[in-house]
């Protein structure tokens, strides 16, 4: 089938602007963001188009595209289209662009070619899910059913009473069904509880690096994201400050560089929490998968964690980001303030996509999907990191005992902006360490760590070598010029 050609329909302002075509491109992008001249969730011109319509070079418009697609404002998706980032708009009218946008990528010396491994992390692989229960449980959510009692913004009482029970079986997290809240993304829940728990206009400690959107999200909230490092076991509690009224954490696999925080720096945590009456706003991200390693429960299951921790949970890393169901864990007292901003606001999930959840856990195919699936990722990080530590000597693999993705953080000097941006003109597409550090260069405190973010999701065993040596090459390369 042939793809429909994206018009241009805005344009790009480029007078006066400082650095290079690249980094020019991507700031006018964000300007006709911010005025609405497109809007989430559409689709933009090729870069081809884009670059024939203003006299540009193609790889000032490849480089911009990378740029906004590292700092979440934009999405690639399968065939080569790119989309508009839901969130974008409020987030470039916010301004929240001039703190998260990573540093201008070096335009790619190849041109673009189509992605032949896709080491993108936070993907699941949607090949892994049974073809039977998916269709089975489609089929129950498309059958017409009613709720009595079930306000239409809280969510169905069926999906969050499954939630309740998989969250206590998976995560040894035990929920009260009337606590669990549904979203159609983390960042919507982080924003909603920004808005409910009265964390507008206050400070809020934040991982550093840390996840994007999830910064971006308590940005456009109005929270005062204040950035604290984090070292290979995450955030440290004596890092946070009395007048913090919250902290962002990922203590199951701290994104991004990968480490499980001990249960010393959990109890530290909810002390500090305690202490000074803060909120703990924890993201469980991949959390549901660890290899070779213990269980840690989530900081929510802990005794003197039920006031103080907002649990957040995603389907997209276990089933698929289409999906667009994640959910958030309050505590109890906060129950009647997240109901009245969901009424108010408006924002439900897909009535649909609640349903077929609920009927995927009912059914018990999550628990064989997630048991299939840590088999396969577990076989392909291992054939992934072996690969990688015959082909790159210069780097170390973190983060290896859980997740989907590795920290591939380089010893010595190394541009990790032109390095993805080079190999993703060779057909290997990763992240940058660099684009998820948001406070200034420290003296003091964890070094700034260069890297590439690479998830092994969606790299069958078979292609582990060829990515590994790819890598290798380019990155050896680069250092080798400094």
């Amino acid at each position: 089938m042939t793809r429909t050609t994206t018009p241009v329909n805005f344009t790009l302002d480029l007078r006066g602007r400082p650095g290079h075509r690249a980094s020019q491109v991507a700031h006018a992008l964000i300007e006709v963001i911010a005025r609405g001249q497109v809007h989430d969730g559409d689709r933009l011109p090729s870069t081809r188009t884009l670059a024939a319509a203003f006299g540009l070079a193609r790889t000032a418009v490849v480089g911009a595209y990378e740029e906004l697609t590292a700092a979440g404002f934009l999405v690639a998706r399968p065939g080569g289209s790119t989309y508009v980032e839901h969130g974008a708009a409020a987030a470039a009218r916010a301004g929240a662009f001039g703190a998260s946008l990573p540093p201008p990528a070096r335009p790619a010396p190849h041109r673009a070619r189509p992605i032949t491994y896709d080491l993108r992390p936070g993907l699941a692989d949607p090949g892994l899910i049974s073809e039977r229960d998916w269709t089975r449980a489609m089929r129950m959510a498309a059958a017409p059913a009613r709720q009595p009692g079930d306000g239409p913004h809280v969510g169905r009482l069926d999906l969050r009473e499954q939630l309740s029970g998989h969250l206590r079986r998976a995560r040894g997290l035990a929920a009260d069904p009337q606590d669990i809240f549904l979203f159609p993304s983390v960042a919507s829940a982080l924003r909603a509880a920004a808005f409910a728990c009265g964390l507008t206009g206050q400070p809020a400690a934040f991982e550093d690096p840390g996840y994007v959107k999830a910064r971006r999200a308590l940005h456009e909230a109005g929270v005062l994201i204040r950035p604290v490092p984090v070292d290979d076991d995450g955030l440290r509690a004596e890092d946070l400050r009395p007048g913090d009224r919250a902290c962002y954490v990922t203590p199951a696999h701290q994104f991004p560089l990968g480490g499980r925080m001990p249960v010393r720096r959990r109890a530290g945590l909810l002390a500090w929490a305690s202490e000074n009456d803060a909120l703990v706003l924890e993201d469980d991200y991949d959390g549901e998968f660890r290899y070779d390693v213990p269980p840690l429960s989530p900081l929510r299951s802990m005794p003197a964690a039920a006031g103080h921790v907002i649990y957040l949970g995603t389907s997209s890393k276990i089933l698929s980001r289409g999906l667009r169901v994640s959910l958030a864990v309050l505590p109890a007292h906060f129950r009647a303030a997240m109901a009245g901003y969901l009424e108010s606001a408006g924002e439900e999930v897909s009535q649909v996509s609640a349903a077929f959840l609920a009927s995927f856990i009912a059914t018990g195919a999550l628990t064989r999907h997630h048991s299939r699936g840590m088999r396969t990722y577990r076989a392909r990080q291992e054939r992934f990191v072996a690969a990688c530590r015959e082909h790159i000597p210069a780097a170390r693999a973190l983060g290896i005992e859980a997740g989907l993705h590795v920290a591939l953080v380089f010893d010595g000097p190394l541009d990790d902006m032109a390095a993805a941006a080079q190999l993703a003109g060779a057909g290997l597409a990763c992240l940058p360490l660099s684009g998820f550090y948001a406070g200034p260069a420290r003296s003091t405190g964890p070094a700034r760590r260069s890297g590439l973010l690479c998830g092994y999701s969606r790299l069958p065993e078979t292609r582990a070598d060829g990515a590994a040596a790819l890598i290798g090459q380019v990155t050896a390369e680069l250092m080798a010029v400094r």
